[in-house]
């Protein structure tokens, strides 16, 4: 043993154990630093990442969401005199823009003789699921400035309201320019419908079109026509008077005014109210009748098979206006019927 080397470490960590806690504690400290220091430069290299490369992310999301321009519907132009167009929407209406090659088409397609005076009015057709063309009459403006027609369409409830029968869809203002339309110019004297000048259509290719040919009985004076527009969900009975005096008049001055049809069927006289959108720029009353009010009717009948476009089709039917105190009859389709006359006779 006399050979031991006692500057060796291990010989005075053997006679000094208090030197051997020393040595694990500056280890332990050492090794605790060595982590603290590793774990400072990676955090400061993820937060230098993260500031580097967040503003790109940010730039990208900005140019993502511009170069996304909302989709413009295509409108075809039928007519050679139309070289621009745009559309717009409100929460009340939506209007379609045309621009005209000059002044003098702009009023010659509008049948006017200034920007104040035109015999035309727009009617934007729509079109149920099975073809059937369904006309909703527009407004007007002319502007002689820079030679553009506005054609404005505010009342869509008549249509909203066919569709969601018939296709169990939700129309609104914020869609209906979306759905397959056409344009066309009505006169307002005569209440003949021209041809398509613009729309998303196809120019009424295969649509089912309103009866304008409609056979009236016993027509009162001051009625001009009616046409019909019929599906098995609902038809449009569109009634058409002389002039503005007509239209008031057997109309009871829209004070307290009715229009009502009456029919036989299976022995039953039945007899409804319809519901009715009054068109003053045409002199024309839209008269509108539903699968859901058609449902009393057919228990009244007991014909549980029996729909309003039925009726509309094979059955003798009476249509009048009345006030409460008296009636007006104005006409009858697909053979004579007075109903009118028996129920005015009748409460009188």
């Amino acid at each position: 043993m006399a050979d031991t080397n006692k500057k060796s470490l291990s010989y005075k960590l053997q006679k000094n154990p208090v030197l051997l806690v020393f040595i694990i504690v500056a280890l332990a400290v050492a090794l605790f630093g060595v982590v603290n220091i590793t774990a400072a430069i990676k955090e400061k290299m993820d937060l230098k990442t993260e500031t580097t490369t967040l503003p790109e992310t940010t730039t990208q999301a900005a140019v993502s969401e511009t170069v996304q321009p909302e989709p413009v519907k295509k409108v075809n132009l039928y007519s050679k005199n139309i070289v621009s167009y745009k559309l717009e929407k409100t929460e009340n209406n939506v209007s379609v823009i045309a621009e005209f090659a000059d002044k003098q088409s702009l009023l010659t397609t509008h049948n006017a003789d200034d920007a104040n005076n035109a015999d035309s009015i727009p009617v934007f057709c729509f079109y149920a699921s099975d073809g059937t063309q369904l006309n909703c009459p527009g407004e007007l403006k002319l502007n002689t400035n820079n030679n553009t027609a506005v054609y404005t369409l505010s009342v869509i409830n008549d249509f909203a309201n066919a569709v969601a029968l018939t296709d169990e869809i939700t129309v609104t203002y914020d869609n209906i320019l979306d759905l397959p339309f056409d344009i066309c110019l009505q006169s307002k004297s005569s209440g003949d419908l021209g041809s398509t000048i613009m729309g998303t259509h196809t120019k009424n290719d295969g649509a089912i079109q309103p009866d304008c040919n409609l056979d009236l009985i016993n027509k009162a004076q001051g009625v001009k026509k009616a046409e019909l527009t019929k599906t098995d969900e609902f038809i449009w009975l569109d009634i058409y008077f002389d002039d503005v005096n007509a239209y008031t008049q057997l109309n009871n001055d829209f004070i307290t005014n009715f229009v009502s049809f009456g029919f036989d069927c299976n022995g039953v006289k039945v007899k409804r109210d319809f519901i009715v959108t009054e068109y003053d720029s045409l002199n024309m009353v839209r008269c509108k009748f539903d699968t859901y009010s058609m449902v009393t009717v057919c228990d009244e009948v007991n014909d549980s098979d029996l729909t309003v476009n039925d009726v509309f089709s094979d059955y003798a039917v009476s249509v009048w206006t009345s006030d409460y105190d008296k009636e007006q009859a104005l006409f009858s389709i697909n053979g004579a019927a007075s109903y009118a006359t028996e129920t005015e006779s009748t409460e009188n």
